[in-house]
């Protein structure tokens, strides 16, 4: 495509020259750290920070506040593989000249003629020895053995122990009567307890107390329900109400009763009163 001629190419244009500013520099030196630095601070004499001031020379003090190769570190700070920390500084024994150990040979030696002569003798003497007949010699010794006789019946009554109590109940018995003496101590221990004028009502007395209550209990819950105070649309007068009342109590106060003659320990008057 052909380029069109314009009146504006007539005329180059003028090249225009940037002229470069000069060298821009600090007016603070490059030395002094910035105000309220805290690079560096580590091991000088300043507390965390320095230059508070905002001052244009360097202070003072025993400790230069630039250290010495704190940025980059030393041009050689490798350290020598030679240079190994440790608490003391070992103290190797003079060296020894090497001394191969003898090592056992591997393999057993071959046995002398003696030792074979020796061996061949000892198999020539089993070879040459009589060799026993198991079996013959089974049979002969079963043929003249004695007959196994069974034993007679046993008479149980020849027994050194007939007729004894065996050991195993004796030692019942004792546990038995050892337990009875114990609860017979225990019970005289809290008769002993008791507080004046009251005496512990024994299991019997117990026993009966507590079947005369279930029998009450039964008469009195018979004449309740047979009595017409079951059902609220009965109740329609304030007689039926409290003998309603009543039973509820009776039965109530049974119960009451029965559950106190559960009780391990019961004390009563001794004038028989409960």
């Amino acid at each position: 495509m052909a380029v069109e001629e314009s009146i504006y190419a007539l005329i180059p244009p003028v090249a225009m020259v940037t002229q470069r500013p000069a060298m821009y520099k600090s007016k603070f030196p490059t030395g002094v750290a910035p105000t309220a630095s805290t690079f560096g601070m580590h091991g000088t004499s300043k507390p965390g920070v320095k230059n508070v001031g905002g001052a244009m020379v360097e202070g003072e003090g025993p400790h230069p506040f630039k250290k010495a190769h704190a940025t980059f570190g030393k041009p050689d700070n490798r350290p020598s593989p030679n240079d190994i920390l440790r608490a003391t500084k070992p103290t190797l024994a003079d060296p020894k000249p090497f001394v191969r150990p003898k090592l056992a040979p591997s393999k057993p030696l071959n046995p002398s003629k003696e030792e074979i002569a020796i061996a061949a003798a000892r198999v020539a003497a089993a070879e040459s020895a009589p060799r026993k007949n198991f079996v013959q010699a089974n049979a002969i010794e079963n043929i003249l053995s004695a007959p196994k006789r069974e034993s007679g019946p046993v008479d149980w009554r020849k027994k050194p122990d007939f007729g004894k109590v065996p050991t195993y109940l004796k030692n019942i018995q004792k546990e038995i009567g050892e337990e009875h003496e114990y609860i017979r101590a225990m019970h005289e221990a809290q008769a002993a307890a008791a507080p004046p004028g009251m005496r512990l009502m024994g299991e019997d007395e117990k026993m009966e107390l507590v079947i005369s209550l279930k029998t009450k209990w039964d008469a009195v819950n018979s004449e309740y329900q047979k009595s017409s105070t079951l059902s609220l649309a009965s109740l329609d007068t304030i007689g039926k109400v409290k003998r309603k009342e009543g039973y509820e109590a009776q039965l109530a106060q049974i119960e009451k009763d029965i559950e106190k003659l559960s009780k391990p320990v019961i004390w009563v008057h001794d004038d028989g009163s409960y």
